[in-house]
């Protein structure tokens, strides 16, 4: 029997079956004896037109939509555990049907609950501060913006989301790990409750409490039990905006952007889709190692970045180290400056004179003073001069290094 010849059979005898249920033929509703009648004249001709071969194949076809739809209903608990998970991770106060819940109620947790509170009132009040700035400086510069490239990121997606809201998706590079999704057990015990609290705590004060990740502890906050890559602090920061994450994706780069679920080896890409308010967005991370010696030897990030990344994305640089500075990172730097129609950074991005010989024109923010003494070398006089003659307001917020800080918008 053909395919289209089955196909049709089976859609006749579906048909035939809800007819016979229903005692409902295409027109009116007929007599009881009518009905009677009609189903067991039709019940004769099925069985004398069809084969037990056929209805084998229906009762195929049944399980196999049962067994789509128990994968439907595996797949919908399981994005609601992540969600869920998220919440509890961040220490939000959970209600009773969170299956987390029971986990909440030692004294180590409440503790940890009001610590993750207060840092992030804090987060919270400067975030806002960031949020009404960009509303009434940014907003012409980042319009019709799709994607944000954020290299140097680390797991900071709460300051890419506070300058850049209205992306479709979040492009992040960094040499941390992808991690993955923490499994706390229920019978945990109140020791291992505490163990786990101090270790989620650690990440978050440094991206609350300083603005940006210390390159240092991440390396060894990072690589923890539960905390053991960037994966479970971005579960804790949609946790605590209310995003519910739709879809995690872990594996190996391609260079179209997809990521390969079937290697065996180690995974250094991470997609992460999430929505809130009607609205999806997508987090794509990749680690990598962003120095020219190691973009070389990285065919495939390469090419993603030559082809995934579109041309006219927005890019934004935070506390990167200052390492754009140095022609040892002139690849992902070059790459940054072909690409962006828009680049938001502050000192420690690319260099002032770079991003004029790129043909950028530049718009200065707050106050320019000379770096921390961990990168004093890194001062740029050009810049310096800039700022004297422009002489632009201070900002209102923390942003990156030192305690007056500098915002640089660098206009194609």
């Amino acid at each position: 029997m053909n395919t289209n010849k089955r196909t049709n059979k089976i859609s006749l005898v579906v048909v035939a079956l809800i007819f016979l249920l229903t005692g409902c033929s295409h027109k009116n509703i007929k007599p009881a004896d009518t009905i009677l009648q009609a189903q067991a004249q039709m019940a004769t001709e099925i069985t004398e037109n069809y084969d037990d071969a056929f209805f084998g194949a229906i009762a195929d076809s049944v399980t196999v939509a049962e067994k789509i739809q128990a994968n439907l209903d595996n797949r919908n608990a399981e994005l609601a555990q992540w969600s869920e998970l998220a919440k509890y991770l961040v220490g939000m106060r959970l209600d009773s049907t969170n299956r987390y819940a029971p986990l909440t109620r030692t004294s180590n947790w409440v503790s940890y609950q009001q610590r993750m509170w207060t840092m992030w009132d804090r987060y919270r009040k400067n975030a806002q501060k960031a949020a009404a700035w960009r509303d009434s400086c940014l907003k012409p510069y980042t319009k019709g913006c799709k994607q944000l490239l954020y290299a140097f990121s680390g797991p900071d997606w709460p300051y890419a989301n506070t300058f850049f809201p209205d992306v479709d998706e979040y492009i992040m590079l960094a040499a941390e790990p992808i991690g993955s999704i923490p499994s706390p057990s229920m019978d945990m015990t109140d020791k291992e409750i505490a163990d786990l609290a101090n270790e989620l705590y650690y990440p978050m004060v440094n991206i609350w409490g300083n603005s940006f990740f210390v390159t240092g502890r991440m390396e060894k906050n990072l690589r923890k039990k539960t905390v053991d890559g960037v994966l479970p602090v971005l579960m804790m920061f949609m946790g605590r905006d209310y995003r519910n994450i739709d879809n995690i994706t872990i594996g190996l780069l391609c260079a179209d952007g997809r990521i390969d679920t079937t290697s065996n080896k180690k995974p250094n890409a991470l997609r992460m889709q999430v929505s809130k308010n009607g609205k999806r967005q997508t987090i794509t991370y990749i680690s990598c190692n962003l120095e020219n010696k190691g973009m070389a030897a990285d065919t495939v990030l390469n090419q993603f970045l030559a082809s995934y990344v579109k041309n006219g994305c927005c890019s934004f640089l935070k506390a990167a180290s200052y390492l754009p500075h140095y022609n040892s990172y002139s690849t992902i730097r070059n790459i940054i400056l072909q690409k962006s129609k828009f680049i938001l950074q502050d000192d420690s991005g690319i260099r002032y004179e770079h991003l004029l010989m790129a043909d950028y024109t530049c718009h200065l923010w707050g106050k320019y003073v000379k770096p921390i003494s961990a990168f004093k070398n890194c001062l740029q006089e050009e810049l310096a001069d800039a700022y004297k003659d422009q002489n632009p307001q201070p900002l209102n917020f923390q942003f990156g290094y030192g305690q007056r800080f500098c915002l640089i918008g660098a206009e194609k």
